[in-house]
């Protein structure tokens, strides 16, 4: 049976991941797979092509045929096919992955559609179904959550019923921060918060088994219609039915496990459906020796129950902390559990907070205050827990197998004797405490510098890291700037960089700057140009314009800049420090009034590292000319590798053993140029290339 089921997965498995001869710009037909329409408005497609591949279909337009589409129907697309985009940067949400874990190769960018053929019954069924709910959903929201604050009705219709569309990017960073990004999706919590006033209704009706399970069956079937039926509401529905109707847990998590395996062949590939099993294992587990504990100290047998099964799904899920942003310390554990306790504890007050406000709608604003009182609650957890991240420093970033090994070694403990506890118990144990040494080891002993060339597409941004001082060289535009370049220093525990150095005015470069400072993550900001009161720099004017910064924002911003010019010199500690070869006299913010810039590491290993900017040959001859000191080991690459900047004189002058060039993929610019490759190659430079590898990491 078992291999049966392994020969299925893996046949599904390859055949939905057989390569599509990608046609470019084109047009295609697509069948429709799947259909998910959030409270936003948007809509995520699934598509079948010609080939056999799936992809995601993505549209931009205001095409009402487009919420007209079912599942069943095939359009002809004309737009283009590409790779979905892969994590550039640590800590980064890798898309690429994510589609490729569901069985999707592709993303279809849309122009424009035509419809070929509608679906007829029973292949429009589900879309029908889903389009039904998608109302009903909208419909449900508006009601309970009238008079909340937006911030509140988005969590609400996050945490209850799984659509994240209407969360702000600033709440999504705070769950992040406090590792609770996991409760702004349906999961086993929320699950088990809709189910806990079941068990009271069933006993109260005195129902049969049968007829309690039929029961219990059409209330999960409900709750994940009106959730969307995502991975994680499918996985918890069908393990809740299996846990009810199976004489043993073992036995249900077996079958609920078979059961999704059968249904979808991706879902043991994804993380989710690793953790819910995880968690499930982990409660069954340990609960009852955890819970026992507890009893024992006076903490009471339902407190006990409660905090033994919170604690349990926590350690269940050990090998996951990386992957949900958990920092391995006592008060981030707690604010998890706490977090999910306010999660379950809102889902339960939201079943009977619907059918309160649907039966009595103009009270529907104080027949909904618990709900909302739950929602704050749970907000102010996940503030407490964003508080303590920012002020707590760089989190500790285990590895993955590191985790594995410690999961393994908490079950085998928590495990009732028998012969697999007895055999592997020991060697665990070993194991275990050798990869405790290692990465002990690889915490304690931090370089003197960490240098990450961030990916921030068609942009430039460095970000300089020492046991004391962090600097960040330009930051991308400023839409990079504010997801991207944010996200990276939330990864290493940055609140605040130290020293912001602005290398010109192009938004390319200094765009990302100035979305920081608006956020209040810059404490200076040092550039080559600082504009006065009455100043009239066209690049200055250009910056501005494109950040669309306000009065208040401008002026916060134009009081942290201060000159930097050649000669000055910038000690990010006792063995780093960062000197500034040009410009001498600078006039403007364009590329050639760029700060060159020598990063100097004179710890174990000597390092240089020259910064130029987006300088031209004017500048480069300039420098080569007054015999500046531009002898480096790493180069970043001037103005994204473009023909007009690495000359053969220039790379001769600096001979640099490493050429790190930050650019976008297919870039509009045609960067970097084969020409400046070419001189880099004849020059000895190894490149690396932020559109290719992602963020490039050197530490030293």
């Amino acid at each position: 049976m078992l291999c049966s089921i392994l020969i299925y997965s893996g046949f599904v498995i390859s055949s939905r991941l057989s390569a599509y001869q990608l046609p470019g710009q084109d047009e295609f037909y697509c069948r429709i797979t799947g259909l998910s329409r959030d409270l936003s408005g948007d809509t995520d497609i699934v598509v079948k092509l010609d080939g056999g591949s799936y992809a995601v279909l993505k549209y931009y337009g205001n095409d009402s045929r487009y919420k007209s589409l079912n599942t069943g129907d095939v359009i002809i697309v004309s737009g283009s096919i590409k790779d979905p985009e892969k994590a550039g940067n640590p800590g980064e949400f890798d898309y690429r992955g994510y589609l490729r874990k569901r069985g999707m190769l592709y993303v279809v960018k849309c122009d424009s559609f035509e419809i070929a053929a509608r679906a007829g019954f029973p292949a429009n069924v589900s879309g029908v179904i889903q389009n039904l709910f998608s109302d009903l959903r909208k419909n449900t929201i508006n009601a309970v959550t009238k008079g909340f604050d937006r911030s509140s009705r988005a969590l609400a219709a996050a945490v209850c019923l799984g659509d994240k569309s209407l969360i702000s990017e600033d709440i999504r960073r705070e769950f992040k921060m406090s590792c609770c990004s996991h409760l702004l999706a349906v999961s086993g919590t929320h699950f088990a918060g809709f189910l806990v006033c079941l068990p009271v209704i069933l006993n109260s009706l005195k129902l049969k088994r049968k007829s309690a399970f039929l029961v219990h069956f059409l209330f999960c079937i409900l709750i994940g219609c009106m959730t969307g039926w995502s991975d994680s509401v499918t996985r918890a529905a069908i393990m809740s039915v299996c846990v009810f109707a199976g004489r043993d847990w073992l036995s249900a998590l077996s079958l609920a496990s078979l059961v999704m395996t059968l249904a979808d062949p991706f879902c043991p590939l994804s993380s989710g459906f690793q953790m819910s099993f995880c968690a499930v294992l982990g409660i069954k587990v340990y609960s009852p020796k955890i819970s026992e504990l507890l009893t024992r100290i006076h903490f009471g047998e339902n407190l006990s129950t409660l905090l033994a099964a919170a604690l349990s799904a926590s350690l269940g899920m050990i090998p996951f902390w990386t992957d949900i942003a958990m920092r391995p310390d006592i008060e981030h554990l707690l604010i998890q559990m706490a977090g999910s306790f306010a999660a379950g504890l809102t889902c339960t007050c939201f079943v009977p907070c619907v059918f309160l406000c649907v039966m009595l709608p103009p009270l529907s604003q104080y027949l909904s205050a618990p709900l909302l009182v739950c929602l704050k609650c749970l907000q102010g957890i996940v503030e407490l827990g964003t508080d303590l991240s920012e002020r707590g420093g760089a989190p500790v970033h285990l590895s993955g197998g590191f985790l594995i090994l410690l999961g393994a070694g908490v079950f085998l403990f928590f495990l009732p004797p028998s012969l697999i506890r007895r055999l592997l118990l020991k060697p665990a144990c070993l194991l275990l405490a050798v990869m405790v040494g290692l990465n002990a080891v690889s915490i304690l002993k931090k370089p003197d510098c960490r240098i990450v060339f961030a990916d921030v597409g068609q942009g430039d941004c460095c970000l300089i890291m020492t046991p004391s001082v962090t600097c960040l060289i330009d930051a991308g535009t400023y839409e990079e700037g504010a997801s991207t370049v944010s996200d990276l220093l939330d990864y290493y525990g940055i609140y605040q960089v130290d020293v912001c150095i602005m290398s010109h005015w192009d938004v390319d470069h200094a765009g990302g700057i100035a979305a920081l400072s608006v956020q209040g993550r810059t404490k200076s900001i040092l550039t080559s140009y600082v504009p006065g009161e009455d100043d009239h720099d066209r690049d200055v004017a250009d910056f501005f314009k494109a950040t669309g910064l306000k009065e208040r924002e401008k002026s916060v911003f134009l009081e942290q800049l201060d000159s930097l010019s050649a000669g000055d010199s910038i000690a990010l500690s006792d063995t780093v420090n960062i000197d500034v070869l040009y410009p001498y006299n600078c006039s403007g913010g364009g590329n050639e009034e760029s700060l060159v810039l020598m990063l100097n590491v004179a710890g174990k290993e000597k390092t240089s590292v020259l910064f130029t900017g987006d300088i031209g040959k004017l500048t480069e001859d300039r420098l080569v000319a007054d015999g500046a000191s531009i002898d480096c080991d790493i180069l970043k690459v001037a103005h994204h590798g473009s023909k007009y900047s690495s000359s053969q004189d220039f790379l001769d002058k600096a001979s640099p053993h490493i050429a790190v060039i930050s650019v976008g993929a297919h870039n509009f610019y045609g960067h970097p140029s084969p020409a400046a490759l070419e001189r880099l190659e004849l020059a000895g430079c190894k490149v690396f290339r932020t559109d290719q590898e992602g963020a490039v990491i050197l530490e030293y």
